[in-house]
């Protein structure tokens, strides 16, 4: 079966100069929280924050009901106070989906905040909006199915990180979830680029998954110190002012203790698909490139069929009713991890600051090679 690294789609519009194509419209879905359960959601929001190619409309906290005790709306303030911005971000659903066709509907109003913004982000864009998601899937079902045919028209990709590539027996956590979420999305006809969270077990990549593991010193070693300071805040689940915290320069001692833990990864760089990119490895550096060749490109995806049973269970391969989809696989295996790693950490190096946020004085760090 053949394997793109990006698959044909609508090309990007160029901007009103007639120069670099204009960035992709897209929705964040993502279980982030405040104390953290898996700072790798802090990885993917930086991340977005720090690709220019995409035009981020919102953020969509999951799990209404955990964001009230656990608010993600810290993490979002904190990079848009350092950048300037003012990507708003609403809570989502508290509560699971009943069946693959809810719509969330008979939820209380403060968790309706979510589907709402989805709605009516589609109905406003002049163009298709596509959508990241990462946790439980349930509030971008849930909009889909209150209105499946405005989704039709409107919604671009969806890059949804969620499930087993391989064993139908193991679900995996973000499944776990809200398995009718994730049963509706998959079910939907949409236009859905699948990456699959693990591929043969917990921990597990065996080539169609985006699992990989790092340390945290290789991925923020360039980063800005105001960045430094944001991870230090989440992954030592700080009470300080979440703003006020992000003025001071980073203290050694804090600093090295979050250069020297492991992280686990699943997302990062592969946002940059919707904008048709890839990492590569080109001329000894491994980097985002534009490209149609799946031999130069560390992960692309393919065209498949595949069967979602009630109860979540994924079996690949055609049958009646199969949902037809594209599936991320690794092209490279062997340079997977550090390639992955080396073109994150060129992206994190290079978070967008404003100039009015920068620290007075700061320690920042030495200069070293880009990866």
């Amino acid at each position: 079966m053949a394997v793109a690294a990006f698959p044909a789609a609508a090309p990007q519009a160029a901007d009103e100069t007639g120069g670099a194509p204009a960035p992709v419209p897209v929705i964040h879905c993502t279980d982030l929280f405040h104390p953290h359960e898996d700072p790798d959601d802090h990885f993917d929001l930086a991340t977005l924050y720090a690709l220019p190619q995409l035009d981020v409309k919102g953020i969509v906290l999951d799990q209404g009901e955990r964001q009230a005790r656990s608010p993600g709306r810290i993490p979002v303030s904190q990079l848009n106070h350092l950048t300037g911005r003012t990507i708003p971000a609403t809570s989502g659903l508290g509560r699971r989906l009943t069946s693959p066709a809810d719509t969330g509907a008979d939820q209380p109003g403060e968790f309706q905040g979510g589907v709402r913004f989805i709605l009516d982000t589609l109905r406003r864009s002049a163009g298709r909006v596509a959508f990241i998601a990462v946790g439980s899937m349930r509030d971008l079902t849930a909009a889909f199915n209150r209105d499946p045919a405005l989704f039709r028209h409107k919604a671009g990709r969806i890059l949804c990180f969620i499930g087993e590539a391989s064993k139908p027996d193991f679900r995996e956590y973000n499944v776990g979830l809200d398995p009718h979420a994730f049963v509706g999305l998959m079910r939907s006809g949409l236009d859905l680029y699948w990456v699959p969270c693990f591929d043969g077990g917990v921990w597990q990549n065996q080539g169609h998954a985006s699992f990989w593991r790092t340390r945290q010193e290789a991925l923020l070693s360039n980063a800005p110190p105001e960045l430094i300071q944001f991870f230090i805040y989440a992954l030592e689940k700080e009470k300080a002012d979440p703003i006020g915290f992000l003025r001071e320069p980073p203290a050694a001692a804090r600093k090295a203790a979050l250069f020297a833990m492991e992280r686990n990864l699943w997302c990062t760089a592969i946002f940059a698909s919707l904008a048709g990119q890839s990492v590569a490895f080109r001329n000894s550096r491994f980097g985002l490139e534009s490209t149609t060749s799946a031999a130069e490109a560390l992960f692309g995806f393919e065209p498949i069929e595949a069967r979602i049973a009630d109860d979540a269970r994924v079996t690949i391969g055609p049958g009646p009713g199969a949902a037809r989809l594209h599936c991320f696989k690794v092209l490279d295996q062997a340079r997977y991890p550090e390639g992955m790693t080396r073109a994150t950490a060129a992206i994190l190096a290079r978070f967008p600051v404003s100039k009015t946020q920068t620290l007075s004085n700061p320690t920042r760090n030495k200069p070293a090679h880009t990866p």
